[in-house]
């Protein structure tokens, strides 16, 4: 509650200060459409900042920050009989990801990356890449058999098929009363 209290506080005061300047309400509409264009650019910005702060920082061994994973985009096709989700991973060792499929309907993918950092090797200017672990845990939109399962790894994609459980039909059957 504290953080939705101060923005709508935040907000009243400005569309307050707003009013009094201007005086009507068709104004007053068009500044808190600006201030919301403006929050949204600001929030951009913000996201950006933290992310360049992050990544400046060496991840721990372990570790899920240092801007390594967050940024993983994913893809999830639902197709009658399957299930396709493709995720990047651009600079990954296939033997370094990690698949698993829980409850027929939960994917969680998890990779590590080891980098090697030289900071004193002649010539280095900057160094943004090292050592990471990130999982990515996604709700499939159906229900999954864990048997036929195919993955794939090529060019820094991800691709894994996964087929759908088979429903069983519903019968109709008519039973009479004797």
């Amino acid at each position: 509650m504290g953080r939705e209290w101060i923005i709508a506080s935040t907000l009243l005061l400005i569309c307050g200060a707003a009013h009094t300047q201007t005086g009507s309400v068709e104004d007053d509409y068009e500044n808190i459409d600006k201030l919301h264009h403006k929050l949204v650019r600001m929030k951009k910005e913000m996201d950006r900042l933290m992310k360049d702060v992050l990544s400046a920082y060496p991840a721990e061994e372990g570790s899920v920050l240092g801007g390594f994973g967050e940024d993983v985009r994913v893809d999830i096709v639902d197709e009658a009989k399957r299930v396709i989700v493709k995720a990047d991973l651009p600079g990954m060792d296939k033997d370094k990801i990690d698949i698993t499929l829980e409850n027929d309907r939960t994917l969680k993918i998890s990779a590590q990356r080891e980098v090697v950092k030289s900071q004193t090797a002649p010539g280095v200017v900057r160094q943004e890449r090292g050592v990471g672990r990130f999982e990515r845990v996604l709700d499939l939109p159906a229900e999954c058999s864990s048997e036929g399962i195919s993955a794939s790894y090529k060019n820094g994609v991800l691709e894994l098929v996964i087929p759908k459980k088979r429903q069983t039909k519903e019968e109709k059957v008519r039973i009479t009363v004797q």
